[in-house]
Formats: C-alpha cells, structure tokens, sequence
C-alpha cells in the first residue's frame, strides 16, 4: 500500500472515530498538541528543517488549497527550498477545537494567517492530525485551506493612516466618551448594542451583539485597559488577527485573545482553568491571577513585541509565551458575548519592532 493511501484511509478512520467516540483530550495532552503545533511553526518560520523533524511524523503531509507554491513548499523546511527565502515571510496559526478520536489519534481544526508574503497574504482554516508515538505527540497531516475573504469572512488591511500619540506616547481608544476610535467588526458604524454611560463603553446584552474593531491598526504594542464583568459574564480582547467574520449572528475576530470572564460563574470559566480571566484563551492558563470582588474594576495589560507577548492582570504577569511568527499588523477587538461588560481607560502604545 502506497504512502498517500495509507494517509487517506487513516483520514477516514480517524472522521469515523470521530462521529462514533470522540472526546475532548485531557489538559496535559491538549498542552502538548499545542506545543508540537507551535514548535512545527517555529521551525517553519525559522526554516530549521531538524527542528520541524522533531516534531512530526515520518510519513508528515502538508497541503495548502488555493496556496501560492512558494508558501506550500516552506511547510517541509529543507535548505534547499528554505535559503533564498528565508525570513521573508511567516505563518502564524491557532489550533482552537481538539478531539481525541483514539487513544493515540487527535484530530483540530483552527485558523492560520502568512504574514508578509510576496504577493499577499493568505489566511483562513486550519485542520491537523496528531498522532501520539512512544508516549509523544507529533503532528501528522496539515491542511491549509485559504478562504477568499467574501462575507462572511473580511480580510485585514493595514491602517492608511495610524492614529498619533498623545505627549505621554499612548494613543487613546476609549477616553469615556468619544467612540471614533471604534467601529463594528468589518468596517460598519459603531453599533447599537454598545452604549457609552457614566464615562464606561458596556455591552448591550443580547444574542445580536456586534464585537468592536478598532479603526486604527497596530503591530507590536503595549494595551491597558480596565473591566468589570457581570455575574456569568464572558468576553475578550482579541490581537495578533488573522481574519475578522461578520455574519447574521453577531461579527468578531479570528485571533489570540485575552479572556475576560467571571471566573466563578461563567460555565466555561468554572469548567477549563484556559477560559479564565487573563488567559491566552483555549491555549494558557493564568498562573497566580486574582480578580476583585464582582462589580469592581480590574487593571488588565495585554503586551506584544516581536514574538514576545504577555498577559496581566491586577499589576501579576499571568501568562507570558513566545508565538511561532512576529505580530502581523491588524486591528484590537472588543468581544460582544452577549453577556452585560464594562470597560474604560483603554489605551496603547506602540513597540518596536
């Protein structure tokens, strides 16, 4: 039997395995998924061919769906294909929904964005395969599918024109009364199901909200901001996008998010310790986080520089990684959960690089 058959009929295992027992995988399992996900995309990005090795299987496959050449042969690292390209681009990617079909099979799909690629970018879904070898996970198969950014998915394009800082170098996003600084996710006008009210942007609550874009965009940056959530209330902001969704439901951003939640009411809180105020959320938890009492205010930073990023909150580091690609340029959303939110003082600067 042939390489490529092989490879196809474990893919009709593993979506039968699926429909019949599929489980959510353990945290620790889910942990080093990620962590074979991003070191695969450090090694990519790095053009380090032993280093993605590492990390994947023997019988590796990667495929890009409408992708231009040059990016699909990147995806096997060699030093052939690697020299006169390297560092001219990278692929930032999300693994968001993770399954176990069998006890050594998982399989994820999530979201990927090229950042700098000559010709344009491409971003959209992702789909993986793990297998687990001698008590390691490893990454098997990769599907890059690049969607053509009609509705309800909206491409990012950098800001013609950035916003300037203030004397003290930040530039002001919300101040307590002017919206300018904000728009619907996908380009509308600021929508009705936020309000400005005793000098706080809150949510509307309701099933039709529309999540907040900023009109500016940014890259490496430092964000504050201050929040209150309501009993059972979820939220986020989210950077580092790679695409935003607009649809008749609501409108939001694909990206890494800093989760903004009550922790001992929200079910998701309650349930998974990577839904919790200040995490990376469904990536890192928060480590040594504290949160006031509900109905207080709390001070919350979001950091990114160059791969570096970091999360805190109430002036504790609660979560601090290095990403597989620099930040691409893009917009900050403010996620509309249908559940009552309250923020003020929202501020940036920008970082080098």
């Amino acid at each position: 039997m042939g390489g490529g058959t092989a490879v196809r009929l474990l893919g009709v295992l593993v979506l039968w395995c699926l429909v019949v027992s599929a489980v959510e995988p353990g945290a620790q399992d889910q942990a080093a998924m990620q962590d074979a996900l991003r070191r695969y995309l450090v090694a990519v990005n790095d053009c380090d061919e032993a280093a993605a090795r590492a990390v994947v299987t023997k019988d590796f496959s990667a495929v890009g769906h409408n992708m231009k050449p040059e990016f699909v042969a990147r995806l096997r690292p060699r030093a052939e294909v690697c020299g006169p390209n390297k560092g001219t681009f990278e692929v930032t990617a999300l693994a968001r929904v993770l399954r176990v079909a069998t006890e050594d099979v998982a399989v994820a799909d999530g979201f990927f964005r090229t950042i700098q690629l000559p010709g344009g970018d491409h971003a959209g879904r992702l789909y993986l395969t793990f297998v687990r070898r001698e008590g390691r996970w490893q990454v098997m198969s990769l599907r890059f599918h690049s969607l053509r950014f009609e509705v309800p998915y909206i491409g990012i394009e950098p800001s013609a024109k950035h916003d300037p800082a203030g004397a003290d170098g930040w530039v002001t996003l919300f101040d307590g009364s002017s919206t300018e600084a904000s728009r619907e996710v996908g380009g509308g006008p600021f929508p009705p199901t936020w309000k400005v009210e005793d000098g706080l942007l809150q949510t509307v609550p309701g099933r039709d909200g529309r999540s907040l874009q900023s009109r500016d965009t940014f890259r490496s940056f430092e964000l504050r901001f201050e929040w209150k959530a309501a009993a059972k209330g979820n939220s986020g902001i989210k950077y580092h996008l790679f695409y935003l969704m607009k649809g008749d439901q609501g409108a939001d951003g694909i990206g890494h998010e800093y989760q903004i939640a009550d922790d001992g009411g929200d079910p998701g809180a309650i349930r998974f310790p990577v839904e919790r105020s200040g995490a990376l959320y469904n990536q890192i938890a928060p480590r040594g986080a504290v949160l006031k009492s509900l109905g207080e205010f709390n001070e919350s930073r979001i950091v990114v520089q160059g791969r570096h990023r970091e999360h805190w909150l109430n002036e504790v580091k609660v979560v601090e990684y290095e990403s597989e690609s620099g930040p691409p340029e893009g917009p900050i959303t403010i996620q509309h959960h249908h559940t009552a939110m309250a923020l003020r003082n929202i501020r940036l600067r920008r970082l080098n690089p």
